[in-house]
């Protein structure tokens, strides 16, 4: 059950990010940002989950600490509620932090690949985001108890790939942005795949 929880948790994070993409991309002054703000937002999945693992060990420690040798009986100490918003509060700021890092990594990394490996991996992440919305198109069907629904999400979440990547394959100048002007290690032509 807690798998489930942490998938859950990932997946709550992925649609959020998939989200952020597609209102991105909806806006041409942000379109070379959307593949960075999608993966900001993706970048909370794991982090929240670490957060909650982290959390969890702590209280099995304080159990094994506190001689309960009986830890399938685990009792949640009564601890101060402030001490909850604090940690809550540190792992937001620490998951901003951390998100933020591999955003801007990634918009450098990102603009720094040939037009050809950028136009590849676009497609292959606006893909990806389309299947998070098939996903959602599926439960959706799962939930509202659609005759066919597996044969309607199946086609449905293909539907979403093919076209997200095709999107993508298409506009993927519009993702990019302009070429960078220092420390770039591929010519203005190979970024503008001329």
């Amino acid at each position: 059950m807690l798998v489930l929880l942490f998938i859950l948790v990932i997946f709550f994070w992925l649609v959020v990010g998939a989200v952020q993409y597609v209102l991105c991309v909806a806006v041409p002054r942000l379109r070379r940002y959307a593949l960075s703000a999608a993966l900001w937002w993706a970048v909370w999945g794991p982090c929240s989950v670490g957060l909650m693992m982290l959390a969890g060990l702590a209280l099995v420690a304080n159990a094994f600490i506190a001689k309960d040798h009986d830890v399938s009986r685990l009792h949640v100490p009564n601890l101060p509620v402030a001490l909850g918003w604090t940690y809550l509060i540190l792992g937001a700021i620490g998951t901003a932090v951390v998100a933020t890092g591999i955003a801007w990594l990634h918009q450098a990394l990102a603009r720094r690949f040939t037009f050809a490996l950028f136009r590849l991996y676009a497609t292959v992440i606006s893909a990806g985001i389309g299947s998070v919305f098939g996903w959602c198109f599926i439960w959706c069907l799962l939930a509202t108890d659609v005759r066919q629904s597996w044969g309607l999400g199946v086609a449905g979440m293909l539907l979403l790939i093919v076209g997200f990547g095709i999107a993508a394959y298409k506009n993927s100048r519009a993702l990019r942005g302009d070429a960078p002007t220092a420390l770039a290690w591929v010519s203005r032509e190979e970024f503008e795949g001329t």
